[in-house]
């Protein structure tokens, strides 16, 4: 197609102008799946300094066109969020460029290294109940070093610090909107309320990777390879991530149960799991609020994009099939919040 073509002459003078070869090749594009900005692997060969040929795949990520470059658009923070994590427990993939600079895609992009490994929610490769119970194991260890980590020092890079009541406020803007499908969001409106007479008044603040769920970690070897899709990163309450992947192992809250892996712990297995591993305290009543605080986020963004796609600002059926789902989430949290 012409875009790619261009995409990959595109990518052709960058990888020439980094290297310093330029007889450097760009092969094999291939748009990679999601959301928020656009993705594609590449390979790249090209010689290094010494003249020696050098072969590497790797992946170009670009803001969304048309779009003012803020929050999940700002690629650069994010290619910055993972540079910030190099030498951590925390597994990302290598940052190899990255730029606000226009003159080279006419919009920021940053390239790291593809990383190879399974994702438990998408069928990848099918684990038995024991290597289940492994990842998820290595994925609360890593989420425990994520939450521990000094955040102080990377304010400059993560950003200031956002409160609860902030988040619940930039929900507002999503949920109070007469062209919602009243059906859909018919109880978050009880749920918000339940929610902002139990905030939590002194959670817990870190680094928070923001959508810490099975299909965002990449798996091999019995551990986390990478951790991937950093546009919700924040400095925030910690707990917020434990919630969100609570969310994703609980098939109570879904009607179509095909975002939860099988053989994942249940909710209740992975908050011990994360109890054990950090050293500051997790109440009962911290997971239920956080996870009751999850569902009421996935289904008000669930109802906001139904919205979009079905006026056609934002087409996207997925999220048809995800919305059957939307109802069930808010009930869900006010069971869990009680």
């Amino acid at each position: 197609m012409a875009f790619e073509a261009e995409i990959t002459r595109q990518l052709t003078v960058l990888v020439r102008a980094k290297t310093g070869d330029n007889d450097a090749r760009v092969s094999g594009l291939e748009a990679l799946p999601g959301h928020a900005g656009q993705s594609y692997s590449f390979d790249c060969e090209a010689r290094s300094a010494a003249g020696a040929p050098r072969r590497e795949k790797l992946v170009l990520r670009l803001a969304p066109e048309g779009v003012r470059i803020a929050g999940p658009a700002d690629v650069v923070r994010q290619g910055r969020i993972m540079a910030s994590l190099a030498g951590t427990q925390v597994a990302v993939p290598p940052i190899k460029w990255l730029d606000d600079d226009p003159s080279w895609f006419g919009r920021p992009y940053f390239v790291v290294a593809f990383v190879t490994g399974d994702k438990l929610a998408l069928g990848d490769h099918t684990f038995d109940a024991a290597e289940q119970r492994q990842l998820a194991l290595a994925t609360i260890e890593m989420l425990a070093a994520l939450h521990t980590l000094p955040w102080e020092p990377r304010r400059a890079v993560w950003g200031e610090q956002f409160t609860l009541a902030g988040e619940m406020e930039r929900l507002d803007t999503l949920l109070d909107r007469p062209t919602l499908d009243p059906k859909v969001a018919a109880r978050a409106p009880e749920l918000r309320e339940r929610l902002r007479t139990t905030l939590p008044a002194d959670p817990r603040i870190g680094c928070v990777h923001g959508d810490l769920q099975w299909s965002n970690c990449l798996y091999g070897d019995g551990r986390v390879l990478a951790v991937i899709d950093w546009e919700l990163a924040q400095i925030g309450a910690v707990l917020l991530d434990l919630g969100w992947l609570c969310l994703f192992s609980d098939p109570d809250s879904w009607v179509k149960t095909d975002l939860v892996p099988d053989h994942v712990p249940a909710p209740s297995e992975l908050a011990a799991m994360y109890r054990d591993r950090v050293a500051f305290s997790v109440t009962e009543a911290d997971v239920r609020w956080f996870r009751a605080f999850a569902g009421y986020r996935f289904g008000v963004i669930t109802a906001f994009n139904l919205m979009l796609h079905r006026r056609g600002k934002r087409p996207d059926p997925t999220w048809e099939d995800i919305a059957l789902s939307a109802p069930r989430l808010f009930e869900r949290g006010l069971e869990l919040i009680g």
